[in-house]
């Protein structure tokens, strides 16, 4: 594609962007994991009819970190169902306070909550969502319309609600979570709470520094090594539309990178620039984060990645995604976060490393793939894919038979045998 065409597809139409966290109109109010502490009411019966007020006094409820519950991995704090495993409590019930110095100031809340199985959420008393179960009033014993299995409980589920309910200072959210029967054998919440300004932009929105990555990765499908992707960098795919104002609309998320308010990311970047991974020789410093993606972040495999990833793309469609929560979102990442992801820690850790995408021939069949390359000092060129298993992660080019599966977006062989230096791309595509 003539450069030309690329910076008009960015100004109008591109094919295929501990406690309170901020970044511009968005506030993180409840955080992942074990950031929040939450207090719960597990003996199987209703507590007093006022629990879900601000005011109401539950000192005397336990607490522990999220995510809560029994009978799944990953769990910070364990609730009790009971004595009998084939009459377990149906519902459990939980609290959280946060503070808001000016409610008046926030338009929107925006949620990410994942369940097992049926939840409402009330906020200061008024309830603001309800998920899996039927309406009408509900109480100890009503039990969820279904029972959540394979990724429909691993999905952080995303529920924009009004912030009418907000006040000034303390705010309680109220939760109770319920059982599609009493042999269920599982139960987990996890809540996310981000607030956004009065008439502040929600969707994601490339950032004109984020532009020339974002030229070079739409207009030719490859960010160069020395090209560093900065925060406000936005991917959608190769259907992503930008407005006028650089607001992002995709069929699937939308990936953000902004490593100020990105935990996850941070987490990755320090292991990325850790004295360990700095010792190493560059070749075994790529090897080594290859590793690191490939193993430890990636999330399942096989079938579950598709049905995870495809989970997303439909639940958070033109919705902006912090790259580093992707995993956590919906329990896998694909190719175009682990891609991205690995281009981030090798800029951390002074890699020449590009970011390429195409398409990759299966032997079954051909279909769209990210992947990176690897430049070495001596002008072997690597290819890096952290789609493969830890120890096949990276190969030379000049392997013919590995690399002649990576294709242009146009599925023509990407890597012919050629003496071109490094760094002059993959292959254009016409």
């Amino acid at each position: 594609m003539r450069r030309s065409a690329a910076l008009l597809g960015l100004a109008a139409v591109l094919p295929c962007v501990m406690g309170v966290r901020r970044t511009l109109g968005q506030t993180t109010r409840v955080d992942f994991g074990r950031r929040t502490v939450w207090r719960y009411f597990d003996k199987g019966t209703e507590p007093s009819p006022q629990w879900r007020d601000a005011a109401f006094d539950d000192s005397a409820w336990a607490s522990g970190p999220a995510p809560l519950g029994y009978g799944e991995r990953g769990l910070n704090t364990t609730v009790s169902f009971g004595r009998n495993p084939k009459a377990r409590h149906i519902t459990t019930y939980f609290r959280h306070s946060f503070r808001i110095a000016d409610a008046k100031d926030v338009g929107q809340l925006l949620f990410l909550i994942r369940r097992d199985d049926g939840l409402i959420v009330y906020l200061n008393g008024k309830e603001i969502i309800r998920s899996n179960l039927a309406k009408g009033a509900v109480n100890a014993k009503t039990v969820a319309g279904r029972d959540l299995e394979g990724i429909d409980e691993r999905i952080y589920r995303r529920f924009a609600a009004p912030a009418s309910a907000l006040v000034a200072g303390k705010n309680v959210l109220a939760v109770e979570v319920h059982q599609s029967g009493p042999g269920s054998s599982d139960l987990f919440l996890d809540l996310v709470l981000r607030s956004y300004r009065r008439g502040e932009e929600t969707r994601p929105v490339l950032k004109p520094k984020a532009k020339p990555a974002a030229n070079a990765y739409y207009g030719k499908h490859y960010i160069a090594p020395g090209v560093t992707i900065p925060d406000g960098y936005v991917d959608g795919g190769r259907g992503m539309r930008l407005d006028a104002a650089g607001r992002a609309r995709s069929r699937r998320e939308v990936i953000v990178v902004d490593r100020s308010r990105d935990a996850f990311l941070q987490k990755h970047l320090e292991f990325a620039g850790s004295e360990a991974v700095e010792a190493l020789k560059p070749a075994d410093r790529a090897k080594r984060l290859a590793k690191y993606v490939a193993a430890e972040i990636s999330g399942g495999g096989g079938r579950w990645i598709l049905q995870a990833t495809g989970r997303l793309a439909a639940e958070y469609s033109s919705q902006g995604v912090l790259v580093g929560e992707v995993a956590r979102l919906c329990g896998a990442t694909c190719c175009r976060h682990r891609a991205l992801l690995y281009k981030l820690l090798a800029d951390k850790a002074g890699l020449r490393v590009s970011l390429v995408r195409g398409n990759y021939n299966t032997g079954r069949g051909i279909g769209g793939h990210a992947w990176n390359e690897l430049h070495l000092a001596d002008g072997t060129t690597m290819i890096v894919d952290t789609m493969k298993s830890p120890h096949s992660a990276m190969f030379p080019r000049s392997d013919a038979r590995r690399a002649g599966r990576y294709l242009t977006i146009r599925s023509k062989p990407m890597y012919k045998p050629s003496t071109a230096p490094p760094d002059s791309g993959p292959k254009k595509t016409p």
